[in-house]
């Protein structure tokens, strides 16, 4: 069964951030103003981490979240990942809990399987909201990786 998904944008000023999925104007704010302090580059790699994050304590998970710039000078959500801890038997191993990867067309939950983006709708929702909650508490400490067209 092939689930139709159609492309979602939303306009912040004169940028057009594109999704899959929808997206919640603040988290389309947050995006944006990182854009435009890069206003000539291909792609941004965000890093958000919690220095209190420990695989025995928990806490506010990392995420990873990449936007190119397409040709059209609109930017792509490629992916946004978020991370946890999981026991091995010689520690703790860091893998991906939630991915939301828009490139490939696929989402992901830790212990189930891969299945189409579209049916990460409402997964997708209650994490933009609880992110940018999260962001708005300065829970977070922000690396920028950039690439140069």
């Amino acid at each position: 069964m092939k689930l139709k998904s159609t492309r979602l944008k939303r306009k912040v000023s004169h940028l057009t951030i594109t999704c899959d999925l929808p997206i919640f104007k603040p988290f389309i704010t947050l995006l944006a103003n990182v854009i435009e302090r890069h206003p000539k580059v291909f792609s941004i790699t965000l890093n958000y981490n919690n220095a209190d994050y420990t695989a025995k304590s928990g806490g506010y998970r990392p995420v990873e979240i990449r936007l190119e710039r397409k040709q059209d000078n609109r930017w792509h959500i490629c992916y946004i990942t978020e991370l946890t801890y999981i026991p091995t038997p010689f520690g703790h191993e860091s893998t991906y809990a939630i991915d939301f990867d828009f490139s490939r067309g696929i989402g992901y939950q830790l212990g189930m399987t891969s299945e189409p983006i579209a049916a990460y709708g409402p997964l997708f929702s209650l994490w933009q909201r609880n992110f940018c909650r999260y962001h708005s508490y300065d829970t977070y400490q922000c690396k920028i990786s950039i690439e140069e067209s």
